[in-house]
């Protein structure tokens, strides 16, 4: 497995920069979602892009894992304890970035549902209706993987702002977009 000396591939930054775009995107539009009664097509509309977003963010993270396991990564900066946070922390967001999309899916798929992916293809129900599977993925979903998932990536946003503000070491520039260090 290659690894780079100094910095992320190109390729790792990019995927890395998209998910967070991707998953911000998803978070926004449930939290939006969240505002309207059931039934308003507005609620329906900002649900469409949530499924939307959440099934690119599936999709980035395949991507993802399997060009990370191919690039390699570069060393940990910083103390043994920071690197092993680091590493437990990056690694839930991972498994909860593809377990969330999934259980979405599934929760689709229970609830008799297709997901429309911006349109563009849709996933057919492939399952038999089972409304206390639907809603017992939904209370995971939504009550516990989301919100975990949420503090993980905050707790990422702050270990890379200590690194850059109170370590003053290169973990934050290494991925920053465009030439490498």
């Amino acid at each position: 497995m290659p690894a780079h000396t100094t910095t992320w591939s190109p390729s790792l930054k990019f995927l890395h920069w998209a998910l967070f775009i991707v998953i911000a995107a998803a978070v926004t539009c449930v939290l939006i979602a969240g505002g309207y009664e059931r039934g308003d097509p507005a609620k329906g509309q900002f649900m469409f892009f949530h499924k939307s977003f959440g099934v690119t963010a599936l999709a980035l993270m395949i991507v993802w894992v399997i060009t990370r396991l191919n690039t390699g990564r570069p060393p940990p900066i910083g103390q043994a304890w920071q690197s092993r946070l680091a590493a437990t922390v990056h690694w839930a967001m991972v498994v909860l970035v593809l377990a969330l999309p999934i259980a979405g899916l599934l929760m689709s798929q229970f609830a008799q549902q297709s997901v429309s992916v911006f349109g563009l293809f849709s996933v057919p129900i492939w399952l038999a209706e089972d409304k206390a599977a639907a809603k017992a993925i939904h209370t995971i979903h939504a009550g516990y993987a989301g919100p975990i998932l949420i503090a993980l990536v905050t707790l990422h946003i702050i270990g890379a702002l200590w690194h850059h503000f109170i370590d003053r070491d290169e973990t934050l520039a290494r991925m920053r977009p465009g030439k490498g260090r």
